[in-house]
């Protein structure tokens, strides 16, 4: 599958000449000559000896983290090597886990044209290649074509190139041969023992319910929060995802006291979502995002999705049902506490399941590429 913007002329990593020299132009204007060297393939790996690995992400968060997790699992495996990470968007408090790494580099990815793939392959002369939840560029596989160590994990889509092995997050995400059994890693990275005096902290001495609500438009956002509140007025919903248009209490902002009944917490910092998983009633997924599904699972809410969203595996179709009334769904589980829990048991015990299928497959990666 081709990467999908591989000609876009507004793509800094692809391969359209014009779009090239207008970041290389931009770049220069800012003085950020570092992505100029890093996109036309001036790249060194750190140290002089040892094979080298290098470990592709895309932009997305999700990408980078599980490739900078990979990363240290492999190193704490293989320390004669030399690692590389190339991503495509940088996340500094990600990077920073790298910092004790020896012999490991990090930096902006080349771009795709072929002048620039050349000279990367060249400098690097890679032992072996991971791709990590990002789909690889045209030029850049074309090149790749041969190479006997070249892994896919959480690569979207069909992998329909020739991989050593393929480690599928999503079970639509068909390989040609060697699929390790399908796992999403990235359930490993999530909180999943969480302080429980989240809860308290909102509440205070009020008995009420907490609702979440994810990736919603904040038209949506806004006129689940009335028609919620008109019956539960004093209850709290949290919403992360775009800014909902009603008033909001920002949550990195928010002062660690009870708010009001009735307010909507706009969740504009991720690292709230663990204690929110573990504190709502339930929660609603408008749109699909892997990391918040694991999440909220971990923290055993009853959990609900928009009609006709997709999930990774058919089994968690037993959690995550379907409903296209999220209040009138919302409002059965405070008349009904028992049925909430229980859904959030369910979810709770298939989070579980996936964990501890993603953690033995996350060892055969790193054990194999320690036979490398």
């Amino acid at each position: 599958m081709s990467h999908p913007t591989a000609k876009s002329w507004t793509d800094p990593f692809g391969s359209n000449r014009l779009g090239l020299w207008l970041a290389d132009r931009r770049d220069r204007k800012t003085g950020l000559m570092h992505r100029v060297a890093a996109r036309w393939g001036w790249l060194k790996p750190m140290g002089e000896r040892g094979k080298v690995v290098w470990i592709i992400a895309g932009a997305e968060r999700d990408s980078v983290r599980l490739a900078v997790e990979l990363l240290r699992a492999i190193r704490a495996r293989r320390l004669d090597i030399r690692l590389v990470l190339t991503y495509e968007h940088e996340y500094p408090e990600l990077l920073a886990l790298l910092d004790d790494c020896d012999k490991t580099g990090w930096g902006y990815a080349p771009c795709d044209h072929p002048q620039a793939t050349a000279r990367v392959l060249q400098r690097f002369a890679p032992f072996g290649v991971v791709l990590v939840g990002t789909q690889v560029r045209p030029n850049l596989l074309a090149a790749l074509a041969g190479r006997p160590h070249l892994l896919a994990v959480n690569v979207p889509g069909q992998v329909d190139f020739a991989c050593e092995r393929v480690y599928a997050s999503n079970e639509t995400a068909t390989a040609l041969a060697n699929q390790a059994p399908v796992a999403d890693m990235r359930a490993i990275l999530v909180e999943a023992q969480v302080d429980p005096n989240f809860k308290s902290l909102v509440n205070g001495n009020a008995e009420r319910h907490l609702w979440w609500l994810h990736g919603a438009t904040p038209g949506y956002a806004g006129e689940l929060a009335q028609v919620l509140f008109s019956r539960a007025p004093q209850d709290i919903l949290f919403v992360s995802g775009e800014r909902p248009q009603a008033a909001v209490i920002c949550m990195s902002s928010w002062k660690r006291e009870p708010p009001a009944g009735g307010s909507v917490m706009w969740v504009d910092d991720s690292k709230w979502l663990p204690g929110i998983a573990a504190a709502v009633t339930a929660a609603h997924l408008v749109r699909f995002d892997a990391a918040v599904l694991w999440q909220a699972m971990a923290g055993g809410a009853a959990l609900s999705r928009a009609p006709g969203m997709r999930l990774p595996k058919a089994a968690l179709t037993e959690a995550v049902a379907e409903t296209a009334d999220v209040a009138a769904l919302w409002y059965s589980y405070r008349d009904a506490p028992i049925a909430a829990r229980k859904h959030g048991d369910t979810a709770r015990r298939l989070f579980w399941q996936e964990r501890r299928l993603a953690e033995s497959v996350s060892r055969e990666l790193v054990e194999r590429v320690f036979e490398w």
